[in-house]
């Protein structure tokens, strides 16, 4: 396993893992007195410093012995395996701990994000409530140029005055119709202006049919 590639490990804790894998495959053999941290430092080509960590790690599980001036002596075999196994097994919880607060943080800014949109909503609502309050109902009827324009396309703020909240057509509202929702002859229009503007809207969306020839 190639210990060097995995970023989120120190450097003396990769050669750590080095030196104790070269034991696990029988490079360094039990009892076998190996080189000083200066030629262990050029073998991994990393500095003393690193070494003489690296070498402290794997003391503390007794997998070797530091002996000043004479140099490294290997310990135990079975515990290099057990530092090598224990290592993942708290280095596999670390990335969990690392991927759980990355999570954490991901699902508080989503609240905040929610929390924002709930408030913009209910903004939304209460602007709507209180202009259905004032607001008027229109019906277009079947002989209305209205029929099969948008409100956009009708122009019925600059023609009349008015301004159209929703539309509700078959028990159902639209608030803020945009240019996708063209007018049916039944829609009922939901606006606010003055009454003036209303009249206005009333002449061209209530226009009833002529009369018959007998």
């Amino acid at each position: 396993m190639d210990y060097t590639s995995n970023e989120d490990l120190a450097r003396y804790e990769q050669i750590a893992l080095m030196i104790a894998s070269e034991i696990l495959r029988g490079t360094y053999k039990e009892g076998e007195r190996v080189s000083g941290r200066t030629s262990l430092a050029g073998q991994y080509g990393v500095s003393p410093e690193t070494v003489r960590k690296a070498l402290a790690l794997l003391q503390a599980r007794q997998v070797v012995e530091v002996v000043p001036g004479s140099g490294v002596i290997i310990l135990s075999r079975q515990a290099a395996r057990d530092f090598i196994d224990d290592f993942h097994e708290h280095n596999s919880l670390e990335v969990l701990e690392r991927r759980l607060e990355t999570l954490i943080r991901q699902r508080n800014k989503l609240n905040t994000e929610i929390d924002k949109l709930v408030k913009e909503i209910v903004h939304f609502k209460t602007g709507m409530l209180k202009n259905m309050q004032n607001a008027e109902e229109v019906l277009v009827s079947p002989g209305s140029p209205l029929v099969g324009k948008s409100v956009q396309e009708a122009q019925l703020r600059t023609l009349t005055g008015v301004t159209v909240t929703a539309v509700r057509r078959r028990g159902r509202w639209y608030a803020s119709p945009g240019t996708e929702l063209r007018l049916n002859a039944g829609d009922l229009l939901l606006v606010v202006g003055s009454q003036n503007a209303v009249d206005r809207l009333r002449q061209l969306a209530e226009v009833k049919p002529a009369p018959h020839d007998s």
